[in-house]
């Protein structure tokens, strides 16, 4: 934008003036010239601008409405020539006698005007300041009648259009007041962008225009929307319960207090028929079905009180949480030993781990019981691998063991040999137990001796308690089991000399991480753990026999095939559980456990032109699958109509949403042990009772392997859209065509492996970043 020499200026108006004084004749008077163009300003303004900020003037609002404000860039210059712009006007109506407050539309326009808005009169004053006038007289809308104590919202839209050289975003800016232009006297903030960050990135919809929750609200009103599901309270109920990973009930998981969402908590303090049908559809409220008749909202808070409310959809969540604090099983000592103590394992090879377990009770006093012997547990297992699990780089993951051991204490699973074994107790001495697990090998095939490394271990419990949830009971396998609780799950290290005191391991996720989706919980002295919710991925099983063998996560059919394509995932509260951001799963989700026959059958099949890329694709190893999942890689997954469909909320690009720090960096991989695959099994189930040749979720003997790598890599770009007719997305060919250009091996043997990724020569940690959009 040219500026003007203020001296030139002034000096040729001087000279002007000057000119007017001079004596004679001035000839003839010249032809008229043409219009001149408008003026420039005559102050800085901006050439380009990453963002626009948006200071508000005078709003006036009535038969006539006119706004003013002024537009600067990141360096507070003013940015004038804009033309893209959206205004919004809504007005709260405040809630009386049970109904809750309501939002109605007064206008919505839009310049440039468009099939949807019409555009008032827009004035670019030039200076950065603006004034438009809109083009419907609010005072009219029948919904609304604007009063001098009334909140209205203004919603100004800006972005895109170019500044200088830079496509500018989309962006909403709201401001609430009354209509002289005072501070609002009530609000109806419930939920803003802080609550949808935990599992969405930046908030946009219909083209990136709206980028604000409270843009949502004042424009989807039940003046404006002619279907009752799509007005907001109804329309964001409709989209997320029973689709969010968190546990259905927990309102808590939207609903959630910071600055902005002043209004968090009317979900328990303003009880609606309107919004309590959107989730409790078996009810009818006007016919009396399930429910008595209520002519309307005024009676609601009389038996739904707050407190009433939040214990009967956070009862068992919020329970468990106070109910965990009655029992804690706590590991006081744990080490690996080369020859074991037990009578029972002497003779076997391998070294064995001995693990000692005291029974605290919510004062932390030990309860002096040996803990096989008591009744009040309906499991109680601990997870156990040795092995560094990952130290960094070219150190590798050193899993020795392959799956996981799961010393079961207690349990719910079925008896079968090999996979649930009678606990071996070595010593019990004053309330502490010590059992005798192995063996372990301590050679590792791609690593050697193991010896030096150091072993996880993670329980999961559940103990039973009275309705009442006061005080621990003996399992009778009824209701009492189902009144109890999760006990929390912890991650300990351990060595051959015994419990480590430091954490020997990187941290990738944690649990705050992953709980901003799934959801947390928070013991009294502040330990957070991520809420899971079993029946999200694990449906109810059809026959016990093979569920009890293995994450089936599905039905029989015929007892044929285990049916993981056509799965309803569900959302109870009362099936939630608490986990170290899932790290005690890589006891048994790692390199050396090859996909099971459970996966392969319902996954992929043999034959398949992209079997091994699919069956690697479905691995169990931790690093892949919980990519793959995330991704809607996994074989079952991406199906016209599967169940089992992710619909991933957040950038999949984003690996910081989930990673802490640049734990993504892709030198974690190097040196890291392939993929166990197992492409020789059997194609029919048989007795289960019998491992050996029934094949079933302790059969794998690993024949094949996968670039690590490649197989992270590939669980997220692995996969291609579906073209017209296929059923499911097909592996793109091109990209594991790269992958082995640089290295990468699929389904080779183990004197074929060399090991040889060449990936990080190209994708290291910046090239990561920036491919990935995180610079």
């Amino acid at each position: 934008m040219k500026r003007i020499n203020m001296k030139v200026a002034i000096l040729a108006a001087f000279i002007g003036v000057a000119l007017t004084g001079c004596s004679g004749d001035d000839g003839a008077n010249g032809k008229d010239g043409e219009p001149g163009k408008p003026g420039q300003p005559s102050i800085p303004v901006a050439t380009d601008a990453k963002v626009l900020n948006i200071e508000m003037g005078k709003i006036s609002v009535g038969t006539q409405s006119d706004i003013t404000f002024t537009v600067t860039n990141e360096k507070a210059l003013p940015v004038v020539g804009l033309e893209k712009f959206g205004f919004i006007l809504s007005g709260l109506e405040e809630g009386s006698e049970g109904d809750a407050s309501n939002w109605s539309l007064l206008s919505s326009e839009a310049c440039p005007a468009n099939k949807y808005s019409v555009c008032g009169t827009l004035i670019d004053n030039q200076d950065g300041s603006y004034k438009y006038s809109f083009v419907k007289d609010v005072t009219a809308e029948a919904a609304f009648d604007i009063t001098d104590e009334k909140t209205l919202r203004l919603v100004l839209r800006t972005g895109g259009e170019a500044v200088g050289s830079t496509e500018i975003s989309y962006a909403n800016t709201h401001y609430d007041f009354r209509a002289q232009g005072e501070e609002a006297l009530y609000s109806k903030n419930v939920v803003n962008n802080q609550n949808c960050a935990g599992c969405h990135d930046d908030f946009a919809i219909h083209g990136g225009k709206y980028t604000q929750v409270e843009t949502c609200v004042s424009c989807h009103t039940d003046n404006k929307m002619s279907e009752a599901n799509k007005v907001f309270p109804m329309l964001a109920h409709e989209v997320h319960i029973g689709v969010i990973s968190a546990p259905v009930g927990g309102c808590d998981n939207c609903h959630s207090e910071n600055e902005q969402a002043t209004d968090f908590a009317n979900w328990r303090e303003v009880p609606t028929a309107e919004t309590c049908v959107t989730c409790h559809t078996e009810v009818d409220f006007k016919e009396g079905i399930n429910h008595w008749p209520y002519a309307d909202n005024s009676q609601c808070a009389n038996c739904h009180t707050p407190d009433v409310i939040e214990s009967l959809h956070l009862g068992t969540y919020q329970g468990q949480n106070e109910r965990r604090k009655n029992l804690h099983l706590t590991v006081t000592d744990a080490k690996m030993i080369s020859q074991p103590q037990a009578e029972e394992n002497q003779g076997k090879e391998g070294s064995f781990v001995q693990i000692t377990i005291d029974i605290l009770d919510k004062n932390g006093v030990s309860r002096n019981e040996q803990l096989d012997k008591v009744n009040y547990l309906y499991y109680a297992e601990f997870y156990i691998n040795w092995g560094d699990h990952d130290q960094g780089l070219g150190f590798g993951e050193g899993v020795a063991d392959g799956r996981g051991k799961v010393l079961r204490v207690h349990t719910n699973k079925g008896p079968y040999e090999g996979y649930s074994e009678k606990p071996i107790v070595v010593d019990y001495k004053n309330g502490k137990t010590t059992y005798e697990i192995g063996p372990f090998s301590m050679q590792d095939k791609f690593k050697g001796d193991v010896t030096d490394l150091y072993g996880t271990i993670s329980p999961r419990i559940w103990f039973c308690m009275d309705a009442a949830g006061e005080s621990i009971m003996d399992c009778d396998g009824e209701t009492d089991w189902s009144n109890g609780a999760a006990g929390y799950n912890w991650l300990e290290f351990f060595n051959t000399e015994g419990l480590m005191e430091e954490r020997p391991r990187r941290q990738i996720v944690t649990n705050e991480l992953c709980g901003a989706c799934h959801g947390t919980t928070t013991s009294a002295d502040g330990f957070v753990q991520m809420t899971l919710n079993c029946r999200n991925c694990h449906s109810k099983a059809g026959d016990s026999e093979f569920h009890g063998t293995t994450c089936v996560s599905g039905n029989l059919d015929s007892n044929e095939q285990i049916l993981l394509k056509d799965l309803m995932p569900r959302g109870e509260r009362d099936w939630t559980t608490a986990s170290n951001a899932g790290e005690e799963c890589m006891a048994c989700h790692n390199a050396n456990v090859v996909p099971t026959q459970v996966i392969r059958d319902a996954h992929t099949k043999q034959g398949d032109k992209d079997y091994v890329e699919q069956l690697t694709m479905s691995h169990p190893d931790q690093k892949v699958w919980i990519h793959a999942m995330h991704a809607n890689n996994r074989a079952n997954q991406s199906g016209e109509g599967w169940r089992r469909n992710v619909e991933y909320s957040a950038d999949l690009a984003n690996c910081a949403k989930c990673h802490v720090g640049d734990s993504f960096d892709a030198k974690y991989l190097v040196g890291r042990k392939p993929l166990a695959l197992d492409l020789d099994y059997m194609d029919t189930y048989t007795d289960p009772t019998n491992p050996v040749n029934g094949r079933y979720a302790v059969d794998g003997v690993a024949d094949a392997y996968v670039s690590p790598t490649a197989a992270v890599c590939l669980s997220c770009h692995g996969k291609r859209a579906a073209e017209e007719g296929e059923d499911r997305k097909q592996v793109r060919a091109e990209v594991v065509a790269h992958m082995k250009q640089n290295g990468a091996q699929f389904g080779v043997t183990l004197d074929e492996y060399t090991g040889e990724e060449s990936c990080t020569v190209c994708h290291n940690l910046n090239n990561l970043k920036e491919s990935h959009n995180l610079k």
